[in-house]
């Protein structure tokens, strides 16, 4: 089972993001401008996702202890 991201240190979370990264981008997302909905997204490309908004919601620390 994968550790919950909001307990994940930073190293983690970076790893996590490049493990996740290849979903991500080969994801197609054409097709939301044309239509305006998001295609299903496989469990790697939420994990993706879910990973970015924590770095995005945590202080930049600089891996301070």
């Amino acid at each position: 089972m994968d550790k919950p991201v909001p307990w994940m240190t930073l190293q983690e979370l970076r790893d996590e993001l490049e493990r996740t990264r290849q979903a991500w981008e080969t994801t197609d997302l054409d097709g939301v401008l044309a239509s305006g909905q998001l295609p299903v997204l496989s469990m790697d490309t939420h994990r993706h996702q879910v990973v970015v908004d924590e770095l995005l919601r945590r202080p930049c620390l600089d891996d301070a202890p």
